[in-house]
Formats: C-alpha cells, structure tokens, sequence
C-alpha cells in the first residue's frame, strides 16, 4: 500500500506550498529544484519563475476521495484537478504573477508553469494577505542575499491559511497538531490501523528534497553542496508529520 508523489519546481516559494500539500498519509517522495532568478534589486523585490511536474497514484487520490466523502458532497471532478484548478486561481487572482500554464499530461499527472514579479507580494496573496509569514524569509545581509526556510508548530497554522487542505478535518488528523505529543512508533501504530499494515514501512521510505539553484555562488548553508551554486536540503516524511523539532533550511550567496 503507498502512494507516489513527485515534484519538481522552481522557486522559494514553491517549496513553501506544495511541500505541505501531499505530506499526508503514507509513501511520499517529494523533490523540489528551486531556481532564484538573479539579485534582489533595489525595492527587494525577488522574481522568478517555476516549473511543475506532479504525478499522483491511484492509491492516494482514493484515500483522500474516501476520507473527505469527496463523491457525496456533490463533486464531479476528481479531487486532483479540483486543487490543481484551486491552485491556478489563487496564482491568476495574484498582481505579480504572469504566463500560468497548467495541463493534465495524463491520469493524474500534470504540469505547469507560472512566473512572478515578486516573491514576497506572491506569498502574501497566496496566504490570503498573510504579510507576517515566517515560513520563507528572504533578506539582504551585507552584500549577500539570505534565504531561509522554516516549518514549526508556531507557524504552522501559516501553512494552514496558504493551503486550507491541511485544517479539513478529514486530513488535519494525520498532521502535527493532533500528533506533536506521539512518539514516531506511537503515530506508525495509529496508521498501521487505520490506512494498513504496509503504512508504516512505505512512511519510513518516504522523504523530502528541496534543491536550490542560486544565481551565483553559495557561501553559506546547512544543506549539501552539489555545485557551487547548488544546494540539496532533505529529511524524512516523518519529520513534517510529527514536527517534533523545527525544520529549517539556509543558504546564502
């Protein structure tokens, strides 16, 4: 039993959203290629664009269809395309976004691209004017250009207003607020029972890669170094859905 979820995207900003889309429920490898399109310019004002690729597997959209009584509400459309067009508006409703392009390439998988102006203005729209998020922070120290990116339990009802999914009932369950205080082998007993034996074993397998490509060199990180402006952070799947301690990623170049 397992669901297979893989994406590749461009920019900061994707890494903030999608990366909380599908960490529910069992097997899930998620890899990110983050691009950073040139240097902040005066205003602070970071561009970019980003690239899609995602593929969900029968298995998953069944337990999500079944978990939300997906049918029975009166919705016609599979559960994928309904995000994904969810998605695609909140990206058109935003003033600093341009040439969004999304396509289904086949059952269940899709593709897309989407450029923005600036980075910061992009995130606050899409958390429905969130302008205090601490998820992504992106600032100039000295000459360089720091990037961060933090997931904890002080900000994690951040995430929940950029991507309503993860506070519906049905799902919000699997995630960190009802199971911070579990143990690891507490919380695989408990999908064990409730989604199948396999659970557990397909949870351990599953991790999450975020590769950033800066514009010039990095100097400074806490990842691993693939070239001298690439950088690859990961960590387990069971890490985001316990959020015991804080996930946080750095570079600067």
């Amino acid at each position: 039993m397992g669901y297979h979820v893989a994406m590749r995207r461009r920019s900061v900003l994707s890494a903030a959203i999608c990366l909380c889309t599908i960490l529910m429920l069992c097997s899930c490898v998620v890899a990110e290629k983050l691009t950073l399109k040139d240097e902040i310019t005066v205003t602070k004002e970071l561009s970019g664009k980003s690239h899609v690729d995602l593929s969900v597997d029968d298995f998953f959209v069944g337990v999500v269809e079944d978990l939300s009584d997906w049918e029975s509400k009166g919705n016609n459309d599979p559960i994928v395309d309904v995000a994904i067009q969810d998605f695609v508006k909140n990206l058109e409703a935003s003033n600093v976004t341009s040439s969004i392009r999304f396509l289904e390439t086949g059952y269940n998988t899709y593709m897309g691209d989407f450029s923005f102006s600036d980075f910061s203005t992009l995130l606050v729209d899409l958390s429905n004017g969130q302008a205090d998020q601490t998820i992504v922070t992106v600032k100039q120290v000295d000459s360089r250009t720091h990037v961060e990116i933090s997931i904890n339990m002080e900000n994690y009802a951040q995430l929940t207003k950029i991507i309503p999914f993860l506070a519906d009932p049905n799902f919000e369950v699997y995630g960190p607020l009802y199971n911070n205080d579990l143990t690891e082998e507490e919380y695989l007993e408990m999908v064990s029972f409730i989604l199948g034996e396999q659970c557990p074993e397909s949870i351990g397998n599953s991790k999450i890669s975020i590769q950033v490509v800066a514009p010039k060199a990095i100097v400074s990180h806490n990842g691993k170094l693939r070239n001298s402006k690439t950088v690859e952070f990961s960590f387990p799947l069971i890490d985001f859905l316990l959020l015991h301690e804080s996930i946080d990623f750095y570079l600067e170049y």
